[in-house]
Formats: C-alpha cells, structure tokens, sequence
C-alpha cells in the first residue's frame, strides 16, 4: 500500500450527501496523495467530512472505501468506527482527564485485542511529538498547545491505521513547534505508507506540507489541486493583508 499511496493511485474515497442542520453538503472525493487537506472557512462542513469517515455521523447519505493492496475497492461505510482501520485526531485534544499522558497514548492499543506489544510504538510517539517528558502528568498540568501534541501522539500509536484524520492538528501548538513537527510526521507517514486526510484553515500550513488541497465552501468543492496552485491567491491576499509589497515575477 505504501508504494501505491507514494504514487498517487487512489487509496480511499468518500461521497457525503446529505443535510446537516442548516448546511447541505453534497461532496464526491477520491483521494490518491499522501497528504490531502481540507481547506475552507468555518462552517463549510470540513469537519462533518472526516467525522462522516469515522462513521460519527448518521450514515445515510454517507459512502466510504478503502483500497486494497490487490487494488479492490472495500466498502467501509456499514463498518464500526473501530473496524475502518483508521486514526481520528478530533480538533480538541479529549484526553481522558483521569489518566497519565502515557497512559492516554497507550489507550488505543489497549483496546485493540491483539497480543502485539505495542508498547515501542507508544514511546516513539510521545518522542516524535516531544511529550515523553509529560508522560507521568495528568492533562491538566499541560497547556493547550501540549495537550494537543498528546492528542497527535495518541492518534499516531493506533496499531494498524491505513488512513489518519486529523481535525486542526496544529490548533493551540505554537508556529516554531509546528514547523518542527510537520517534516517529522511526513516522514514517518510516508515511510509506512499510511496516508492523511486533514483539516485547516492556515494557507501556511498547506504550503508548507506541500499537500493537495481540496476547497469546501457552503458543503461543496469549489477547486481541488496542489497547495502551490489552489492556494495562492488566498496567498496573495494574505502578503497585501500583512502589508508585503507585490512579489516579483
């Protein structure tokens, strides 16, 4: 799967056609690069969108596969959310405040009836995103921008995933931070072949990681591309909005 992913053949798909509250979203995706991200302003339905992966959302109007390595398409749109072989990263780090950061990040892995020691992965993890040092310490002892490193960290230790869902990854991490962790979490996911779908609203961040980008506005995709391309003139926008002079050709 890692080298079907790294060459752009689809790997996953998901069709979402139905009214959610005020918003109607009627979306038709394939998506085939490592790293695709969702991009639009708020209330667009970016998150209804991976919650619909998940299978956290009624599933009527709702149609998710995945691709195999025999390159068959197997639906998962009836499957249990803990049955699609995927990892979701909710925009707010819901850290179960009882438990230690080390024991909030080995939580996945203990729900998975496997005699895998998956203990190695867990620890890499919490190295990877820079939380070892917090492993003993309650949630609340963390800040914002900590916590959300933990949820990152315990969305990457799910044994097995063949997909990762990340809602506002970076939300509350400081900008040094995130630019640190981006190439990292690129790397790791790429040598395992696992692809991304996520959310944000920061053109910076889609450049940065290079994605294809998919804009939503009012429920449907209005472009679909590469970040340099989709992008840039909401780029350019933003460089006359912080006062930067036009660029040269």
């Amino acid at each position: 799967m890692a080298e079907a992913t790294l060459q752009g053949v689809p790997h996953h798909r998901l069709a979402v056609h139905r009214q959610l509250g005020p918003l109607r979203l009627d979306v038709d995706l394939t998506f085939s690069a490592p790293w695709t991200l969702i991009f639009g302003p708020s209330g667009s339905g970016k998150s209804s969108l991976l919650r619909a992966a998940c299978g956290l959302l009624d599933r009527n109007g709702v149609e998710f596969a995945r691709r195999d390595t025999a390159g068959q398409w197997l639906s998962r749109s009836t499957s249990a959310t803990h049955r699609r072989s995927l990892s979701y990263a909710p925009q707010n780090s819901t850290l179960f405040p009882h438990l230690t950061i080390s024991e909030n990040a080995t939580f996945p892995s203990q729900s998975v009836k496997r005699s895998s020691n998956h203990k190695p992965l867990v620890e890499e993890m919490l190295e990877l995103f820079e939380v070892k040092t917090y492993a003993d310490r309650l949630p609340r002892e963390l800040s914002g921008g900590e916590r959300q490193r933990v949820n990152l960290a315990r969305a990457f230790a799910v044994p097995d995933a063949k997909l990762m869902l990340l809602d506002e990854p970076f939300s509350g991490v400081d900008r040094a931070m995130r630019d640190a962790l981006l190439p990292r979490m690129q790397e790791w996911l790429l040598l395992r072949g696992i692809p991304v779908i996520s959310v944000s609203h920061d053109v910076d961040e889609a450049l940065l990681l290079g994605a294809e980008v998919v804009v939503l506005a009012s429920g449907s995709v209005v472009s679909q591309g590469p970040a340099a391309e989709v992008l840039n003139e909401e780029r350019v926008r933003m460089l006359k909005a912080l006062g930067y002079p036009k660029e040269r050709p």
